[in-house]
C-alpha cells in the first residue's frame, strides 16, 4: 500500500505535487495555530476564579448565572420569529454547477447575520448587562429547516436531514440562546455608579439596545478614532451619555446604584466567551480540542516530510 502510494507521489505532475505538499504544510501549520489557541482558553479558564458581581473587581472576570431579557424591546430571532437573549442565522441557496461534464449541487451563503441587542446576566449578588458583540458564542438551541423561499414562511418542523431537502432551493440555519438558560461568562467587567433608572421603560439597557439597531449611526456618533469599532473607551462614554439621558438631574447623595456590564476584553490575548454550558464542560472541551489539533499538526507534518523525501529522494 505505501509502495503504491510512494510510486502515485513520484508520478504526480509538479503542479498537483506542491499543491498536495503545500496543503500539508497549512494543514499543519493550522493544527499547530489551533493547539495554542484551545489551550490558551483552558489555561484561562483554568486560572480565572468564579467572581460574584457584588464583589467583582474591575476588569477581566467569569460568571456564572441566568440569562434574562431586559426591559424594553425585545429581541427576536430572524427567522424563527422566538423571543431569545442571542441568536445568529444562516440562509444558504442550492446552486447546480458543472464539473467534468457532470452536474453537482452545493450550498452558498446567501445571507448570514447575528443578533447585537444587550441582555443581562443574573447571579447570586446581581446582575449585569451583557453586550454580546464579538463574543465567542456556545448556544443551547440549534434549528435547520429547509424551504422554497429565501426567508421561511413557517419555522423549523422537527426534520434536519438533508433527505427533507429535496425539491427545497434553501436551508435555514439559526443558533439561539433563550431567556431562563444559564449562562459561563468571560469577559471585561465594568461598573457604571449612577442614579437609581427613574423608570423600566427608560433605563440605561432600553436606550443601549434602541442605538444598537442603527449600527451606522451607532459607530458614527461614538467612533471617534473612526477605526469601524466601537472599543472600550468609546462604549464606556456611550453608557454615560445614555445615563445621562435619563438622569436630568444628578443627586450625588442617593448614588447609590450600581450598574454593571460584561463586554469583549481590552486585550485581544484574552477570549470573550459566553456559553450556555458550564465551565467544567467547556474547559474538557477546550483539552481535548487541544489534544486534537496537536495529533493533527503531527501527521499533516509527516505527511508534508514524506511527501517531499518520497518525491526527492
Amino acid at each position: 500500500m505505501m509502495n503504491d502510494l510512494a510510486y502515485a507521489i513520484q508520478q504526480l505532475p509538479n503542479d498537483k505535487f506542491w499543491l498536495y505538499f503545500v496543503g500539508a504544510c497549512i494543514a499543519s501549520a493550522a493544527s499547530l495555530y489551533f493547539y495554542f489557541r484551545f489551550l490558551w482558553r483552558y489555561r484561562i479558564m483554568q486560572d480565572t476564579p468564579t467572581a460574584l458581581i457584588r464583589s467583582a473587581s474591575q476588569g477581566y472576570n467569569e460568571f456564572e448565572g441566568v440569562a434574562k431579557l431586559l426591559p424594553g424591546e425585545p429581541i427576536i430571532a430572524l427567522l424563527t420569529k422566538l423571543s431569545c437573549v442571542w441568536y445568529r442565522y444562516k440562509v444558504e441557496e442550492k446552486q447546480s454547477h458543472y464539473v467534468r461534464g457532470r452536474s453537482r449541487t452545493s450550498w452558498h451563503l446567501y445571507e448570514s447575520g447575528v443578533s447585537d441587542g444587550v441582555f443581562a446576566l443574573h447571579g447570586q449578588t446581581g446582575k449585569a448587562i451583557v453586550d454580546p458583540g464579538d463574543a465567542e458564542v456556545v448556544y443551547s438551541v440549534s434549528d435547520t429547516w429547509y424551504g422554497s423561499t429565501p426567508y421561511p414562511s413557517a419555522g423549523p418542523k422537527g426534520f434536519s436531514s438533508r433527505a427533507f431537502a429535496i425539491g427545497r432551493r434553501y436551508r435555514y440555519s439559526e443558533k439561539r440562546i433563550h431567556e431562563g438558560d444559564s449562562l459561563y461568562v468571560l469577559g471585561d467587567f465594568k461598573s457604571f455608579r449612577e442614579m437609581e433608572l427613574p423608570s423600566e421603560n427608560e433605563s440605561l439597557a432600553a436606550i443601549l439596545t434602541n442605538w444598537k439597531t442603527n449600527p451606522k449611526a451607532f459607530l458614527n456618533r461614538f467612533d471617534e478614532n473612526k477605526d469601524d469599532r466601537i472599543d472600550s473607551e468609546e462604549w464606556e462614554k456611550a453608557v454615560l451619555i445614555a445615563k445621562e439621558q435619563i438622569t436630568p438631574s444628578l443627586d450625588k447623595k442617593d448614588d447609590a446604584h450600581i450598574d454593571n456590564m460584561i463586554q469583549k476584553p481590552t486585550s485581544s490575548r484574552k477570549p470573550f466567551l459566553i456559553s450556555t454550558q458550564d465551565e467544567a464542560v467547556l474547559t474538557s472541551r477546550f483539552q481535548y480540542k487541544s489534544w486534537g489539533s496537536m495529533f493533527l499538526f503531527f501527521v499533516s507534518g509527516a505527511v508534508a516530510v514524506w511527501m517531499f523525501n518520497i518525491r526527492f529522494e
